[in-house]
């Protein structure tokens, strides 16, 4: 079994910004789509006027999440004060949704290098780990009948097939939503099961984009109160939401990233794309080096930064990761087609 791992970097040639380019981008769009008055828009403002963005957008966010904790704590009760905290609460809760608009809108370009890897480099049986929000893997996947919605997040949609190959998307999704009391609008719920659900569910449009013509979860209601999207774009990742009924989604999320380690302990090759291995991403780097075996080869590709993934990975252990020959996804995916899939270790 093989286990590909992909970050920012795989999803670049689909126009996809990295992570340190995503806050230009977002802002560059929403000007130029939006008027100033737009919700995305003030966000933009508010976010710019509190935070300096010479470090990653994971990082600002995280300080930011930080800021409104300090300012929800203090008891400081004046109108400028209000005024702030409303402004940051809100341009916080905008965010996901913008970066999902964001990403819906430039979606159209071709995802070609992952088709090739879903035509030609992965096989039935592997698995693959992305922290990357986007659907590009997805639709070229399913196009390839390598990956089937039914089973292949990790979690069951009833009335399609399972899929040859999980896509586990351990940093969220935009086509992820979280739906209250089931999309209820007025009246009474039956709390037989937690308030937002057991799991994300997916409206029909998204559906469409991955190729089921007419397809629809059973479980989404397109009610008029969701949460969109559920990813998690901050350097500390929080995987659980804060509600009047405890902590959600906290099971999912945990649920989720035990596949994922099942996956990793169960491969006997490794291949990891485009992914730094940021040290704030403590979870991740946690996950790679506790269900990683030793003796496993890691080929890596990560353009410039490789050697330093490589050193990052022998450091924690893994005696058996090297560069790709080629360090370019461009140039993996054509050696690795070109090869049936296996792997090329310089």
């Amino acid at each position: 079994m093989r286990t590909f791992i992909f970050g920012a970097g795989a999803s670049l040639h689909a126009g996809y910004p990295l992570a340190s380019d995503l806050w230009g981008a977002l802002e560059g769009w929403a000007r130029a789509v939006y008027p100033e008055d737009h919700p995305f828009v003030d966000a933009i403002d508010t976010m710019n006027a509190e935070f300096e963005f010479s470090k990653s957008f994971e990082l600002v966010l995280t300080d930011l999440d930080e800021l409104i904790e300090s300012l929800l704590r203090e008891s400081q009760k004046t109108k400028a004060a209000m005024t702030e905290k409303v402004m940051l609460v809100t341009a916080r809760s905008t965010i996901p949704r913008m970066i999902r608009s964001y990403f819906d809108a430039i979606r159209v370009a071709p995802a070609t290098l992952y088709e090739i890897f879903g035509h030609s480099v992965l096989s039935p049986g592997d698995a693959v780990i992305t922290f990357n929000y986007d659907l590009g893997l997805d639709r070229e996947l399913r196009r390839a009948d390598k990956w089937s919605i039914g089973d292949g997040y990790g979690f069951c949609i009833p009335r399609f097939t399972d899929s040859p190959c999980k896509l586990y998307k351990l940093h969220g999704s935009t086509n992820w939503f979280g739906e209250p009391f089931g999309g209820l609008a007025r009246g009474f719920a039956q709390m037989d099961s937690p308030p937002m659900g057991q799991r994300p569910v997916i409206q029909r449009s998204e559906f469409d984009y991955l190729g089921y013509e007419n397809g629809s979860d059973p479980q989404c209601h397109d009610g008029p109160v969701r949460i969109e999207s559920l990813i998690m774009p901050t350097a500390n990742k929080k995987v659980f939401l804060n509600t009047s009924y405890g902590r959600e989604w906290e099971g999912f999320w945990d649920y989720l990233w035990a596949q994922a380690a099942t996956a990793l302990r169960s491969s006997d090759e490794v291949y990891l794309i485009g992914y730094s291995i940021p040290e704030y991403d403590t979870r991740a780097r946690d996950l790679i080096r506790s269900e990683i075996r030793p003796d496993v080869p890691i080929e890596v590709c990560c353009h410039n930064g490789t050697s330093d993934v490589v050193k990052t990975l022998r450091q924690i252990g893994l005696g058996r990761a090297s560069a790709a020959i080629d360090r370019t996804f461009d140039g993996w995916i054509k050696s690795h087609a070109n090869h049936g899939g296996r792997g090329i270790v310089a």
